[in-house]
């Protein structure tokens, strides 16, 4: 499949990538089918890294919210999984997703890796290629809330273009980012 037909129905995004140190990864779209391969994913996750993500605790995934989060519409809410296959079975080792808001034109980003997967590269790559889809779905703004101590995802959208706005009072960084500006960074 072309990139004009993956874009147009991105329901089928699905490109080879290699992480910084040259290992082979796929990154596609979340499908309703990967609910078992997203809830291991969570697991999978440190208490830190979960804490990072989720700005708080959080022991599980509910079967709604597995439900919610693989079952995209691929324009408002859309989902990517950077994988491997490992043993013959494929293995999430990221999640990048952007969900807009009331305003469609401008989406809030977020990243889960696994730890033993970060400062690999994954995080950008999933930002390029979300990027990418938004484009084609008429989003040119992204926005994310990072915790000011969550260092490795603040140099993933510094190298990006992200510009950062921090609030003080609750240690969030708010970054936002035209995701053209992200495109042109990066290709």
């Amino acid at each position: 499949m072309d990139d004009r037909n993956m874009l147009s129905d991105a329901r089928k995004y699905c490109v080879d990538a290699e992480m910084l140190d040259g290992t082979a990864i796929r990154i596609r779209a979340i499908r309703p089918d990967d609910q078992e391969r997203l809830h291991d994913h969570f697991k999978g996750l440190s208490e830190k890294s979960v804490y990072f993500r989720f700005m708080g605790i959080r022991r599980d995934l509910s079967p709604q919210d597995l439900k919610r989060l693989t079952e995209l519409d691929f324009r408002n809410h859309v989902g990517l999984a950077a994988t491997l296959i490992e043993n013959g079975r494929e293995r999430f080792i990221g999640v990048g997703r952007y969900i807009c808001g009331a305003d469609p034109t401008r989406a809030e980003v977020a990243f889960a890796i696994l730890d033993g997967f970060q400062g690999r590269g994954i995080g950008t790559l999933l930002l390029e290629h979300l990027s990418l889809i938004a484009d084609a779905n008429g989003v040119t703004e992204f926005e994310a809330d990072v915790l000011g101590e969550n260092r490795q995802m603040l140099e993933v959208f510094a190298h990006s273009g992200f510009e950062s706005h921090r609030t003080l009072d609750s240690g969030v960084v708010r970054l936002r980012s035209s995701t053209r500006k992200i495109l042109k960074k990066v290709f």
